[in-house]
């Protein structure tokens, strides 16, 4: 067969007569600290097919896209990264497999029949292009932004027969929502309301000019019994297809065997993962657990690293075990802040190796915000993305950060101009409001 088939979370698995790439390979294993788990268990057909391929494409640095108890399957593949700055995914893999560094916007010839462009943004995140027998393209998105490339890919893509979509469509559980106010007070996701997914994907294919969409990057559950909560903001495999109509092309099912030779596709039968929930102990994490002098060091050393922090906020607390540490940030009064509850073993593990992100997508981190709306700008992505997975800290590092993609992305001015308009109106009304939505929607439609 030539064509594709889509499976797990954010898998796509391309074949030309044999299976050739997949990417993002989450096979097996509870990421984010035992959190989440795969909504489908993954048929062993598909699993072995992703088993078998020759080249596997790893868009971003969070473990549903990198997991390294899946990795052991792979080891005969060769690893295609984005180019991204600082190289940390590309530096720990070239270690141990081989590893072809991908710059973004150049063609790749994987097969006769197969070529894929790689676009890494200024986020951290990256999307890829796969072209089929020249005819088809699928437009990988998986949960990223495509920052500095939109007009690119949309130009790109525009021309082929069928045009395929594979994106993130949520409720927004697949970001950090376990969020309160200084009132203790638990702050709805913007979704919460639960708005028919499929409306999201009639205005994506209009917005991309694809003809064809495909759920993507968001089949999973929580599976801890200190996240478990957080399921009622999860949609099931079948919602994704509420208020969808055929105005503007096909809503294909989650997963699903595309044949491009015959332009046709079929389903491929999943059983629901009825995954027992896990207490945390099962991961090392006992809520009794109290920090000690070398993790309160530790925890010091790692948010004053991050300068920008202090222009934002002014300290930030650690709720651990029965006592509560405090990072003070400026010599402001301590007006603004970040209050974190979160039990030591995952907290200092994920300080540690530089990935707190996975502390708070796994969303058991209780967070509360005092005297600010949101943790955008200043918080999430100067943490997560340019901090641990850019490695840029400094000031120095972040204006060195940022120059390389000015250079490395095609659209970045356009692109960072929205991206700043939407944290500041984040930064005024918060994550959660309907002027943020509005803001959104607005964006998508125009950007």
């Amino acid at each position: 067969m030539i064509g594709f088939e889509t499976i797990g979370n954010a898998t796509v698995t391309v074949f030309d007569d044999m299976p050739i790439l997949c990417t993002d390979p989450w096979l097996t294993g509870s990421p984010y600290y035992g959190s989440w788990s795969h909504q489908q268990k993954i048929p062993k057909t598909q699993l072995d097919n992703i088993k078998q391929c020759k080249y596997v494409w790893l868009s971003h640095g969070h473990p549903d896209h990198i997991d390294e108890e899946s990795i052991k399957y792979l080891t005969n593949a060769t690893f295609l990264i984005p180019d991204h700055y600082g190289n940390r995914i590309y530096n720990h893999f070239h270690k141990n497999f081989k590893t072809i560094k991908v710059k973004s916007d150049k063609w790749l010839e994987l097969s006769h029949n197969i070529r894929v462009k790689s676009f890494s943004d200024f986020n951290q995140d990256a999307a890829l292009v796969i072209e089929i027998m020249k005819r088809d393209i699928l437009l990988n998105v998986n949960d990223g932004s495509l920052l500095g490339w939109k007009h690119t890919i949309k130009k790109l893509i525009k021309s082929y027969k069928n045009r395929f979509l594979l994106k993130l469509v949520s409720w927004g559980d697949a970001d950090m929502i376990n969020l309160y106010d200084e009132n203790n007070k638990f702050i709805l996701p913007p979704y919460s309301h639960k708005p028919p997914l499929g409306k999201r994907y009639n205005q994506l294919l209009r917005n991309f000019g694809c003809n064809f969409a495909i759920p993507f990057s968001s089949m999973h559950k929580y599976t801890r019994e200190d996240s478990v909560h957080m399921n009622e903001y999860v949609a099931s495999i079948n919602e994704h297809k509420d208020g969808f109509t055929e105005e503007n092309g096909h809503l294909l099912p989650a997963y699903v065997i595309w044949d491009s030779e015959k332009e046709d596709y079929s389903k491929i039968k999943t059983e629901e993962n009825k995954c027992n929930f896990s207490k945390p102990e099962s991961f090392g994490d006992n809520y009794s657990d109290q920090l000690d002098e070398e993790d309160k060091k530790l925890i010091l050393n790692y948010f004053r690293g991050f300068e920008k922090l202090s222009c934002y906020f002014d300290f930030i607390s650690f709720k651990v075990g029965s006592r509560e540490y405090n990072v003070k940030l400026s010599n402001r009064k301590n007006n603004s802040g970040i209050v974190f509850e979160a039990p030591r073993n995952s907290l200092i593990h994920s300080i540690k190796y530089d990935i707190f992100d996975d502390m708070l997508i796994g969303n058991f981190m209780k967070t509360t915000i005092i005297g600010k709306k949101s943790l955008h700008p200043y918080f999430t992505p100067y943490v997560t993305k340019y901090g641990d997975n850019g490695g840029a800290r400094s000031l120095e590092d972040l204006n060195e950060y940022f120059n390389y993609y000015k250079l490395n992305t095609a659209n970045y001015w356009i692109d960072l101009l929205q991206y700043k308009s939407e944290a500041i109106i984040r930064e005024l009304a918060g994550d959660r409001s309907n002027v943020v939505i509005t803001a959104k929607s607005i964006k998508d439609r125009f950007f």
